[in-house]
């Protein structure tokens, strides 16, 4: 698959196909087609013109929360917004001196209406008491803010499959444990059916299921629900056909600084591997 990469501006064959939205992998940043269609759905519930990431215009004065963030669009977020990229680390949010890094959905420690967007991408299928985290998402956006949600979720599926029994104090295990992420160590509590929007609309969103395939932009065919607090706006109504080339370009070292971060974080060996695949 060729395309333009809607966070950088690159332009190329995408690398990893077979790891679809999971691989899919720019050839200059290395976002994820999943990484992407956050993006994308970002850029229409803000507004944004269209162009890639790197060159939308800054504006401070607009608050975004995520939990997990990956890839190398936060960079680019946090450079242009008022952007919370936080981690659920239990001890550090007991600290209370990061609060733009570290961050407990199910109790948030923002005040009411503080954000316009939140973004949680793979994540609220981790979360222990998820009704309580869209509840707080809920209470600390503003009015007219939106959620952009991304689970394990099967449109076809009418109930949620709860794979472990929260109502305790102690997890106990329904179905056979299951694990994502962080280097697969992260419990997955549910795989979630149509029952989740019957759920988020009782909290008090206005709720909308899509189902999206840019592949101008390398984004392949995934779900992703949006929420918005208050009247629900068709902001995703050309969502489908927004298949149009973007315009900009990056040169390869524009993003030489997360280069340098995956080095680090990951290991020299599939940093070599990556830049030799795109060279």
């Amino acid at each position: 698959m060729t395309g333009q990469c809607n966070i950088c501006g690159w332009s190329g064959t995408f690398l990893l196909p077979e790891r679809e939205r999971e691989g899919t992998l720019c050839g200059n940043c290395a976002a994820s087609s999943r990484h992407r269609l956050v993006i994308d759905v970002l850029g229409k519930v803000t507004r944004q013109s269209g162009l890639p990431l790197f060159r939308w215009p800054s504006n401070k004065g607009l608050h975004i929360l995520e939990s997990s963030a990956r890839g190398s669009y936060p960079i680019m977020l946090a450079d242009k917004f008022e952007y919370y990229a936080t981690e659920y680390d239990p001890p550090k949010i007991a600290e209370g001196k990061k609060p733009q890094a570290y961050a407990d959905f199910q109790k948030l420690h923002y005040g009411d209406e503080t954000f316009h967007v939140v973004v949680a991408s793979d994540v609220f299928e981790h979360v222990r008491k998820d009704e309580e985290g869209y509840r707080e998402i809920f209470r600390v956006l503003k009015k007219g803010g939106s959620l952009i949600l991304t689970v394990p979720y099967d449109h076809n599926q009418a109930k949620t499959i709860q794979r472990v029994d929260t109502s305790g104090e102690k997890d106990i295990d329904i179905l056979e444990p299951e694990y994502h992420g962080g280097g697969g160590h992260t419990l997955t509590y549910r795989n979630y059916g149509r029952d989740l929007l019957t759920l988020l609309r009782r909290i008090g969103y206005a709720v909308g299921y899509f189902e999206l395939e840019i592949p101008a932009c390398g984004i392949t065919r995934q779900s992703v629900i949006v929420c918005r607090k208050g009247d629900y706006v068709e902001m995703m109504e050309k969502a489908v056909d927004s298949s149009v080339p973007r315009p900009g370009r990056t040169r390869l070292g524009t993003l030489v600084p997360y280069r340098m971060f995956l080095l680090f974080k990951y290991n020299l060996k599939g940093f070599l591997y990556f830049w030799r695949l795109k060279r």
